[in-house]
């Protein structure tokens, strides 16, 4: 009788221990879950970029519109221009044609000049390009299709020379012409289920190419101290580059604040080796860096996400438009933070 009631008493115990453990743990999640519900200022915008052609050298800005489509600064527009190989109907950046990184633009009434080392630039008067109305279409990104109107003859034989290829034609989408793109369309479940970026399809409000690349100065320099030869954040190509808060932070971030633009994060970066193109030589790192080294500390972790990114790693969140504003280095950057990472 005295050890039952001994065992009734262990047993009891553990029930006691087992509640107790049980009400903790919930009282332990609301309160993170709480916390991650609350704006934090973790920093300030270091620097800003628009790349007007996909690929290009990009134009660094002290301010810009964040709009559904990207970033904005009066004319200049966020990749609304690509190159096409009109062989196969396929976007061309530097992931093929690394020289592209050379490639620099210039927008001012209308006209947009392009140069490339070693040849005389090439103006292209965009009225006449609408007006022309000669239009393709292209697939890009997961073979998203996207329409644009051909930019001519003069800059398509500059690209063409500079990167010795044949029948190539730059193309400039309008987002007030009417243009198709599924930039901003609803995907179907298909794409849903077969690509990774972005996460969300519950809320028609955002994009599904999340326009916005964010990375931070604190994991450039977190990676670089793990290589033998140091990077440039601009190998990245981020929209908007965050300076102030801790390496990897940005794994965690929920949504973003900086003045009265609104941003939710909808993905991580997972990273091609358009990053192992050098900016400065235009070439690709031939020990494949820096993937070689991000691989090492940087892969997805194991499940879904894994199954998704395999062994592409992560550099940098993508980010999708809730509410629009102009934003400016040196603006404060809040954020909402997720209960984990990822």
């Amino acid at each position: 009788m005295l050890e039952f009631d001994k065992d009734k008493k262990v047993f009891i115990g553990c029930l006691a221990s087992s509640f107790l453990a049980y009400h903790t743990s919930r009282l332990i999640y609301s309160y993170i879950r709480s916390k991650s519900q609350e704006w934090v200022p973790i920093g300030t915008v270091k620097s800003l970029h628009i790349y007007p052609i996909k690929s290009c050298k990009p134009i660094e800005l002290f301010a810009f519109k964040c709009t559904k489509l990207g970033p904005v600064m009066g004319e200049l527009e966020d990749r609304a221009f690509v190159l096409v190989d009109m062989a196969t109907g396929k976007f061309v950046t530097g992931r093929t044609q690394p020289k592209l990184v050379h490639m620099e633009c210039k927008m001012n009434d209308g006209l947009l000049e392009v140069s490339v080392p070693g040849k005389p630039s090439v103006v292209v008067d965009l009225k006449n390009v609408v007006k022309s109305g000669q239009i393709f279409r292209a697939a890009w990104l997961l073979d998203l299709k996207q329409d644009g109107f051909d930019c001519g003859d003069p800059v398509s034989k500059l690209l063409c020379d500079f990167l010795e290829v044949e029948n190539h034609r730059l193309i400039y989408y309008k987002a007030d012409a009417g243009l198709y793109t599924e930039r901003t369309c609803e995907p179907t479940d298909d794409w849903w289920n077969n690509n990774p970026v972005p996460k969300r399809k519950d809320d028609s409000q955002f994009t599904n190419l999340a326009p916005f690349l964010i990375c931070t100065d604190a994991s450039m320099r977190d990676l670089n101290e793990k290589m033998d030869k140091k990077i440039d954040i601009i190998q990245f190509r981020p929209s908007i580059e965050v300076e102030g808060c801790p390496a990897w932070d940005e794994d965690k971030w929920s949504e973003l604040r900086i003045g009265d633009a609104h941003l939710e994060t909808m993905a991580a970066c997972p990273r091609c080796v358009m990053v192992t193109v050098d900016p400065d030589t235009a070439e690709k790192s031939t020990e494949n860096q820096p993937l070689k080294s991000m691989r090492g500390f940087r892969v997805a972790p194991e499940g879904s996400m894994r199954k998704m990114y395999l062994d592409n790693p992560i550099f940098g969140v993508y980010a999708g438009l809730v509410k629009g504003a102009y934003i400016h280095v040196g603006q404060t950057v809040w954020a909402k933070y997720k209960p984990s990472a990822f």
